[in-house]
Protein backbone atom coordinates (compact mmCIF):
# COMPACT_ATOMS: atom_id res chain seq x y z
CA UNK A 1 0.00 0.00 0.00
CA UNK A 2 1.51 3.33 -1.02
CA UNK A 3 2.38 6.13 1.38
CA UNK A 4 0.56 8.69 -0.76
CA UNK A 5 -2.76 6.88 -0.44
CA UNK A 6 -2.49 7.14 3.36
CA UNK A 7 -1.28 10.74 3.37
CA UNK A 8 -4.21 12.02 1.30
CA UNK A 9 -1.97 14.10 -0.94
CA UNK A 10 -3.95 17.02 -2.37
CA UNK A 11 -1.40 18.58 -4.70
CA UNK A 12 1.21 21.28 -4.11
CA UNK A 13 0.62 23.79 -1.34
CA UNK A 14 -0.01 27.36 -2.42
CA UNK A 15 3.02 29.49 -1.64
CA UNK A 16 2.38 32.96 -0.23
CA UNK A 17 5.07 35.45 0.87
CA UNK A 18 4.59 38.33 3.30
CA UNK A 19 6.59 41.56 2.80
CA UNK A 20 6.60 43.96 5.77
CA UNK A 21 7.57 47.62 5.83
CA UNK A 22 8.91 47.50 9.40
CA UNK A 23 8.73 51.24 10.09
CA UNK A 24 5.09 51.26 8.97
CA UNK A 25 4.21 48.32 11.20
CA UNK A 26 5.90 49.86 14.24
CA UNK A 27 4.11 53.20 13.84
CA UNK A 28 0.77 51.45 13.31
CA UNK A 29 1.19 49.33 16.46
CA UNK A 30 1.93 52.52 18.38
CA UNK A 31 -0.94 54.56 16.94
CA UNK A 32 -3.68 51.92 17.08
CA UNK A 33 -2.47 50.68 20.46
CA UNK A 34 -2.57 54.15 22.00
CA UNK A 35 -6.01 54.80 20.51
CA UNK A 36 -7.64 51.65 21.91
CA UNK A 37 -5.45 50.33 24.73
CA UNK A 38 -3.30 53.29 25.87
CA UNK A 39 -0.12 51.37 24.99
CA UNK A 40 1.52 49.91 21.86
CA UNK A 41 0.20 46.52 20.72
CA UNK A 42 2.58 43.61 21.43
CA UNK A 43 2.60 41.20 18.50
CA UNK A 44 3.23 37.48 18.48
CA UNK A 45 5.27 37.41 15.28
CA UNK A 46 4.66 33.72 14.73
CA UNK A 47 0.97 34.63 14.47
CA UNK A 48 1.84 37.43 12.05
CA UNK A 49 3.34 34.86 9.69
CA UNK A 50 0.15 32.80 9.79
CA UNK A 51 -0.18 30.72 6.62
CA UNK A 52 2.60 32.55 4.77
CA UNK A 53 5.50 30.39 3.66
CA UNK A 54 8.09 33.12 4.15
CA UNK A 55 8.17 36.59 5.72
CA UNK A 56 10.51 39.35 4.55
CA UNK A 57 10.87 42.19 7.06
CA UNK A 58 12.55 45.48 6.08
CA UNK A 59 13.78 48.12 8.50
CA UNK A 60 16.94 49.92 9.54
CA UNK A 61 18.91 50.44 12.73
CA UNK A 62 18.18 53.85 14.29
CA UNK A 63 20.31 56.84 13.38
CA UNK A 64 21.74 59.02 16.12
CA UNK A 65 19.63 61.96 17.23
CA UNK A 66 21.31 65.28 17.91
CA UNK A 67 19.69 65.30 21.36
CA UNK A 68 21.00 61.93 22.56
CA UNK A 69 24.36 60.78 23.85
CA UNK A 70 26.51 58.11 22.27
CA UNK A 71 25.55 55.73 25.07
CA UNK A 72 21.83 56.31 24.49
CA UNK A 73 22.20 55.79 20.76
CA UNK A 74 24.25 52.64 21.27
CA UNK A 75 21.55 51.24 23.56
CA UNK A 76 18.81 51.97 21.03
CA UNK A 77 20.82 50.27 18.28
CA UNK A 78 21.47 47.24 20.44
CA UNK A 79 17.78 46.96 21.34
CA UNK A 80 16.75 47.16 17.68
CA UNK A 81 19.41 44.67 16.59
CA UNK A 82 18.25 42.27 19.31
CA UNK A 83 14.71 42.58 17.94
CA UNK A 84 15.93 41.89 14.38
CA UNK A 85 17.78 38.79 15.53
CA UNK A 86 14.72 37.54 17.41
CA UNK A 87 12.77 37.78 14.14
CA UNK A 88 15.57 36.00 12.28
CA UNK A 89 15.32 33.13 14.76
CA UNK A 90 11.66 32.56 13.81
CA UNK A 91 10.88 29.93 11.20
CA UNK A 92 10.47 31.44 7.74
CA UNK A 93 11.48 34.99 8.76
CA UNK A 94 14.14 37.06 6.97
CA UNK A 95 15.24 40.58 7.94
CA UNK A 96 16.88 43.06 5.56
CA UNK A 97 18.45 46.26 6.89
CA UNK A 98 18.73 49.57 5.14
CA UNK A 99 20.56 52.72 6.23
CA UNK A 100 19.02 55.37 8.46
CA UNK A 101 19.90 59.00 9.04
CA UNK A 102 18.24 61.88 10.86
CA UNK A 103 17.29 65.05 9.11
CA UNK A 104 15.61 68.25 10.25
CA UNK A 105 13.20 68.05 13.20
CA UNK A 106 14.73 64.71 14.19
CA UNK A 107 12.74 62.86 11.54
CA UNK A 108 14.43 59.60 10.65
CA UNK A 109 14.84 58.93 6.95
CA UNK A 110 15.30 55.37 5.71
CA UNK A 111 17.64 54.81 2.81
CA UNK A 112 17.78 51.67 0.67
CA UNK A 113 14.74 50.04 2.34
CA UNK A 114 12.38 50.93 -0.50
CA UNK A 115 14.88 49.60 -3.04
CA UNK A 116 15.36 46.35 -1.10
CA UNK A 117 11.60 45.78 -1.00
CA UNK A 118 11.19 46.52 -4.72
CA UNK A 119 14.08 44.28 -5.79
CA UNK A 120 12.95 41.33 -3.67
CA UNK A 121 9.28 41.60 -4.61
CA UNK A 122 9.98 41.91 -8.33
CA UNK A 123 12.56 39.11 -8.25
CA UNK A 124 10.27 36.63 -6.50
CA UNK A 125 7.42 37.61 -8.82
CA UNK A 126 9.51 37.21 -11.98
CA UNK A 127 10.87 33.83 -10.85
CA UNK A 128 7.38 32.64 -9.86
CA UNK A 129 8.62 31.63 -6.43
CA UNK A 130 5.16 32.35 -4.98
CA UNK A 131 1.53 32.12 -6.01
CA UNK A 132 0.48 35.29 -4.19
CA UNK A 133 1.93 37.92 -1.88
CA UNK A 134 0.87 40.07 1.03
CA UNK A 135 2.39 43.53 1.42
CA UNK A 136 2.17 45.51 4.68
CA UNK A 137 2.64 49.19 3.97
CA UNK A 138 0.80 52.49 3.61
CA UNK A 139 3.47 54.31 1.61
CA UNK A 140 2.11 55.86 -1.57
CA UNK A 141 5.59 55.57 -3.12
CA UNK A 142 4.98 51.81 -3.43
CA UNK A 143 1.93 52.27 -5.68
CA UNK A 144 3.93 51.83 -8.94
CA UNK A 145 5.57 48.70 -7.50
CA UNK A 146 2.23 47.15 -6.56
CA UNK A 147 0.80 48.03 -9.98
CA UNK A 148 3.80 46.46 -11.75
CA UNK A 149 3.63 43.24 -9.72
CA UNK A 150 -0.10 42.90 -10.34
CA UNK A 151 0.45 43.39 -14.07
CA UNK A 152 2.98 40.54 -13.94
CA UNK A 153 0.10 38.31 -12.91
CA UNK A 154 0.78 38.16 -9.16
CA UNK A 155 -2.15 38.31 -6.75
CA UNK A 156 -1.42 41.04 -4.18
CA UNK A 157 -3.14 41.56 -0.85
CA UNK A 158 -2.38 44.87 0.87
CA UNK A 159 -2.37 45.29 4.65
CA UNK A 160 -2.65 49.04 5.18
CA UNK A 161 -2.97 51.50 8.10
CA UNK A 162 -6.30 53.29 8.35
CA UNK A 163 -6.15 56.99 7.57
CA UNK A 164 -2.61 56.86 6.15
CA UNK A 165 -3.03 55.14 2.79
CA UNK A 166 -3.95 56.56 -0.60
CA UNK A 167 -6.79 55.18 -2.69
CA UNK A 168 -4.32 54.53 -5.55
CA UNK A 169 -2.27 52.14 -3.44
CA UNK A 170 -5.39 50.27 -2.30
CA UNK A 171 -6.89 50.13 -5.77
CA UNK A 172 -3.73 48.76 -7.42
CA UNK A 173 -3.80 45.76 -5.05
CA UNK A 174 -6.16 42.85 -5.69
CA UNK A 175 -7.38 42.94 -2.10
CA UNK A 176 -6.87 45.44 0.71
CA UNK A 177 -7.19 44.70 4.44
CA UNK A 178 -7.02 47.52 7.02
CA UNK A 179 -4.71 47.15 10.00
CA UNK A 180 -7.51 47.93 12.43
CA UNK A 181 -7.64 47.13 16.13
CA UNK A 182 -9.47 43.80 15.68
CA UNK A 183 -7.01 42.52 13.10
CA UNK A 184 -3.93 43.52 15.10
CA UNK A 185 -5.34 42.23 18.38
CA UNK A 186 -5.84 38.85 16.71
CA UNK A 187 -2.06 38.70 16.09
CA UNK A 188 -1.11 39.99 19.55
CA UNK A 189 0.60 37.96 22.24
CA UNK A 190 -1.55 35.91 24.59
CA UNK A 191 -0.45 38.12 27.48
CA UNK A 192 -1.59 41.26 25.64
CA UNK A 193 -4.90 39.68 24.65
CA UNK A 194 -5.62 38.64 28.24
CA UNK A 195 -5.14 42.17 29.54
CA UNK A 196 -6.74 44.15 26.72
CA UNK A 197 -10.16 43.76 25.18
CA UNK A 198 -12.07 45.59 22.49
CA UNK A 199 -15.78 46.34 22.74
CA UNK A 200 -17.95 43.48 21.54
CA UNK A 201 -20.08 44.12 18.47
CA UNK A 202 -23.31 42.30 17.69
CA UNK A 203 -25.69 42.89 14.83
CA UNK A 204 -29.02 42.23 16.50
CA UNK A 205 -32.42 43.71 17.17
CA UNK A 206 -31.77 46.13 19.98
CA UNK A 207 -33.85 46.66 23.04
CA UNK A 208 -33.35 48.81 26.10
CA UNK A 209 -30.92 46.94 28.37
CA UNK A 210 -32.68 45.88 31.59
CA UNK A 211 -32.24 48.29 34.50
CA UNK A 212 -29.96 50.52 32.43
CA UNK A 213 -29.74 54.29 32.60
CA UNK A 214 -29.55 56.32 29.35
CA UNK A 215 -26.50 58.59 29.27
CA UNK A 216 -26.15 59.95 25.73
CA UNK A 217 -27.85 59.77 22.36
CA UNK A 218 -26.13 59.35 19.00
CA UNK A 219 -27.27 61.60 16.16
CA UNK A 220 -26.40 61.32 12.47
CA UNK A 221 -27.55 64.64 11.08
CA UNK A 222 -31.18 65.08 12.11
CA UNK A 223 -31.79 61.41 12.89
CA UNK A 224 -31.26 59.80 16.28
CA UNK A 225 -29.53 56.48 15.58
CA UNK A 226 -28.52 55.17 18.98
CA UNK A 227 -28.29 55.45 22.74
CA UNK A 228 -25.45 54.95 25.21
CA UNK A 229 -26.54 53.20 28.41
CA UNK A 230 -24.98 52.65 31.83
CA UNK A 231 -25.74 49.17 33.13
CA UNK A 232 -26.18 48.29 36.79
CA UNK A 233 -22.93 46.33 36.95
CA UNK A 234 -20.99 49.36 35.76
CA UNK A 235 -20.54 48.44 32.11
CA UNK A 236 -21.66 50.48 29.12
CA UNK A 237 -23.67 49.48 26.08
CA UNK A 238 -24.65 51.40 22.97
CA UNK A 239 -27.65 50.27 20.97
CA UNK A 240 -28.95 51.62 17.70
CA UNK A 241 -29.65 51.10 14.02
CA UNK A 242 -26.93 50.46 11.44
CA UNK A 243 -26.82 52.74 8.40
CA UNK A 244 -28.15 51.49 5.08
CA UNK A 245 -29.44 48.27 6.63
CA UNK A 246 -33.15 48.63 7.25
CA UNK A 247 -34.31 46.54 10.16
CA UNK A 248 -30.78 45.76 11.36
CA UNK A 249 -29.39 46.96 14.64
CA UNK A 250 -26.04 47.26 16.37
CA UNK A 251 -25.14 46.55 20.00
CA UNK A 252 -21.71 47.45 21.38
CA UNK A 253 -20.56 46.56 24.91
CA UNK A 254 -17.50 47.44 27.01
CA UNK A 255 -16.80 48.70 30.52
CA UNK A 256 -15.37 51.99 29.23
CA UNK A 257 -17.87 54.41 27.73
CA UNK A 258 -15.40 56.14 25.39
CA UNK A 259 -14.46 52.85 23.76
CA UNK A 260 -18.12 51.90 23.31
CA UNK A 261 -18.83 55.23 21.64
CA UNK A 262 -15.77 54.99 19.42
CA UNK A 263 -16.65 51.47 18.23
CA UNK A 264 -20.31 52.38 17.65
CA UNK A 265 -19.32 55.47 15.64
CA UNK A 266 -17.24 53.43 13.17
CA UNK A 267 -20.42 52.43 11.31
CA UNK A 268 -21.31 56.06 10.59
CA UNK A 269 -19.69 58.69 8.41
CA UNK A 270 -20.56 61.42 10.93
CA UNK A 271 -21.91 61.03 14.44
CA UNK A 272 -22.62 63.44 17.27
CA UNK A 273 -23.23 62.41 20.87
CA UNK A 274 -25.68 64.49 22.92
CA UNK A 275 -26.92 64.16 26.49
CA UNK A 276 -29.85 61.78 26.75
CA UNK A 277 -33.29 63.35 27.11
CA UNK A 278 -35.22 61.67 29.90
CA UNK A 279 -38.87 62.20 30.69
Amino acid sequence: MSFLSHAGYAGPREVQYLFIDGAQLASTLEEVGQEWFDCPIELDYARVRGEHTKVFYYDCLPAKKSTESEAQHTQRREDKLRFFNELRDLQGWHVSEGIARHRRKERQEQKEVDILIAVDMLTHTHRRNMHRLTFLTGDQDFAPLVEAVVREGMYVQLWFPLGHTSQDLKHFADDARPLDAEFLLGMATEHFQRHHALPTRQKEVHERPPNAQPLEQAWAGTAKVGTLWLEQQGGHVATGSTPMQTGRFLTVRHREADKVKKMFARDFAQLEWRPAVTS
